[in-house]
């Protein structure tokens, strides 16, 4: 849950090259930034007037990703609507089949590496863009607590393996690899606490887009244990005593505010 990069860690010359600065400062939304230095995808954006390698692109859109190559090199990564699905190695034809149709929310992969340890990958199908995405569970911190209530070393797999996460208040979520949030929820707003260098610090989610595949509409986010979870982190901030992340869906509010450890904007 922890930011995999850092602000300066964005590839000013990349975004230049893809008409993303203005003024000296990426044009993006603070969500679609948040989205890149969390380790996550933006929302769609239109690129405009693209050039390279002797090729002119009027009008694009795509999703982006930051890159870390292991040489250290941070790099975008685009990730445009395919015209025909990309398929993926790992699926079966079936599997590939039934993500497509919304059938199945992902599909867990494990297979044997060459050491001979065992490597799982979560398979899951953006629709948006036409394409399957692959993200290594092993990678993925699972939160302390979800609105208060402590999650089960079960229920923490369940997260780092893409499966849906209920909670005793009804709530349902599921990491989605797709989001730019990172994670869908039958609820549109949820409150993480984290372990974070020793310490606890809170993560506080709005505007989350509802459960894949979901026909419900989302339910109303301010349960007990949401309330209490927003009370304990309000007085942890007028205490100083943790860090406070936000994400918050700019159909809710354009500015977000990230203190301690994150940006202030």
């Amino acid at each position: 849950m922890e930011n995999q990069f850092i602000e300066s860690d964005l590839p000013i010359g990349d975004l230049r090259k893809l008409g993303l600065m203005k003024n000296g400062k990426p044009n993006l939304s603070d969500e679609d930034i948040e989205a890149l230095l969390s380790g996550n995808r933006t929302d769609l954006i239109t690129l405009q007037d693209l050039h390279g390698d002797g090729i002119h692109i009027t009008k694009m859109d795509a999703k982006l990703s930051l890159q870390r190559a292991e040489t250290g090199h941070i790099s975008i990564q685009l990730h445009p609507i395919y015209r025909d699905i990309k398929k993926h190695p790992m699926l079966l034809e079936a599997e590939a089949d039934q993500l497509e149709q919304g059938a199945l929310t992902h599909v867990l992969k494990t297979y044997q590496t060459g050491d001979g340890k065992k490597k799982t990958w979560v398979i899951e199908y953006d629709p948006e863009t036409r394409e399957f995405i692959s993200s290594d569970p092993q990678k993925v911190q699972a939160p302390a607590k979800i609105n208060g209530e402590k999650l089960s070393e079960l229920q923490k797999e369940q997260y780092r393996n893409g499966e849906v996460v209920q909670l005793s208040d009804g709530t349902r979520l599921q990491r989605r690899a797709s989001s730019r949030s990172g994670v869908t929820s039958n609820r549109d707003a949820l409150m993480y606490s984290l372990i974070l260098d020793g310490g606890i610090s809170y993560m506080l989610l709005r505007g989350l887009r509802n459960l894949f595949g979901s026909k419900n509409a989302q339910k109303d986010a301010y349960t007990e244990g949401y309330q209490r979870a927003l009370q304990d982190m309000q007085q942890m901030q007028r205490t100083k005593q943790a860090p406070v992340y936000q994400y918050e869906n700019e159909q809710e509010q354009k500015q977000q505010q990230v203190h301690g450890k994150g940006r202030s904007r």
